[in-house]
C-alpha cells in the first residue's frame, strides 16, 4: 500500500499537466484552425478552375458570355450557374466553402441544390438589366478579367446581407453602369451607408485572400487591395474588371 501511495500522482502534479496540456492546445488550435482554412481555401481555388473551364466552354459555345441572371421579365429566372452547369454538374463546386450561409440560393436547374458565395462579373461580362452580355472579343486581356469571385453580397450597415449574393461588382461604376441609380448592384435600403454602400465587394475569406477565376480559366488568391488596385498606385480602379486590364478605363 505504500509504495503505490508513493507511485500516485499528487493535486499539484495533476495541475501542473493539466496547465501544460492547456498551454500546449492554446498554441496548437489557432495552427489547426489555419491549416483548415488553407485546406478550404484550395479546394475553393480548385472549385473555380472548374467553374472557369465551364466558363470558357459557354463562351465557345454561345461566343458570348452569360447574363448574371434572366431579366426579370422571365417568367422563370436562371442565374449564371445555371447558365453553365451542363458543363460542370457538380453542384458543390457552384459554392464557396466558407461562405456564409445567408448567401445560398437555389438553382433553377436542380431546386434541390444551393449555390452562393462566388460573385460574377456582371458588369463588364453579362448584364441582364440593360440587357447586354459581352461577346469574346470584348474582352481584349481575358487572363486579367476577372470572371468570379468571391463576394460579400451588398451589405447593410448591421452587417445583413441586402442584396448581390451572386455578383461581384468593381471599385468604381462602370462606364455602362449596373442598371440602378447607385451604379452598383444592390439600391437604397438594400445597402449601408458611405459612397460604395451598394456595392458587391470582394470577400477576403480566405486568410485575408480573395479567391478570383479570370475569363481565361485560371484561377489564384489576390488580396482585397490588390484586387481593387490593378495598376498598385494606392487608388482603386477597374483594371482587374474591366476586360482591358486598363486602371484608366471604367
Amino acid at each position: 500500500m505504500t509504495g503505490r501511495r508513493g507511485a500516485a500522482f499528487t493535486l499539484i502534479e495533476l495541475l501542473v499537466v493539466i496547465a501544460i496540456i492547456a498551454i500546449l492546445a492554446a498554441i496548437l488550435f489557432p495552427v489547426f484552425a489555419k491549416a483548415r482554412e488553407k485546406a478550404r481555401a484550395i479546394s475553393c481555388l480548385s472549385q473555380g478552375k472548374q467553374l472557369g473551364a465551364a466558363l470558357a466552354m459557354y463562351v465557345t459555345d454561345y461566343e458570348a458570355y452569360p447574363f448574371m441572371s434572366a431579366p426579370s421579365s422571365a417568367p422563370v429566372r436562371p442565374k449564371w450557374p445555371d447558365y453553365i452547369y451542363p458543363y460542370v454538374r457538380n453542384v458543390q463546386a457552384y459554392r464557396c466553402p466558407t461562405a456564409p450561409a445567408d448567401m445560398a440560393k437555389r438553382f433553377v436547374v436542380d431546386p434541390t441544390a444551393t449555390f452562393g458565395g462566388l460573385g460574377y462579373n456582371y458588369q463588364y461580362l453579362g448584364n441582364s438589366r440593360f440587357p447586354w452580355t459581352a461577346v469574346d472579343a470584348q474582352i481584349q486581356v481575358p487572363a486579367q478579367t476577372v470572371a468570379l469571385a468571391d463576394t460579400a453580397g451588398v451589405r447593410r450597415d448591421d452587417g445583413s446581407l441586402g442584396a448581390g449574393e451572386y455578383v461581384v461588382d468593381p471599385p468604381y461604376v462602370s462606364a455602362r453602369g449596373s442598371g440602378k441609380a447607385s451604379g452598383y448592384y444592390g439600391e437604397g435600403a438594400e445597402g449601408g451607408s458611405g459612397a460604395d454602400g451598394c456595392r458587391a465587394k470582394p470577400a477576403a475569406r480566405h486568410l485575408d485572400t480573395v479567391n478570383v477565376t479570370f475569363a481565361d480559366g485560371h484561377a489564384k488568391a489576390l488580396t482585397r487591395g490588390a484586387l481593387d488596385d490593378f495598376d498598385r498606385d494606392g487608388n482603386p480602379d477597374n483594371g482587374w474588371f474591366n476586360g482591358q486590364a486598363d486602371p484608366g478605363v471604367r
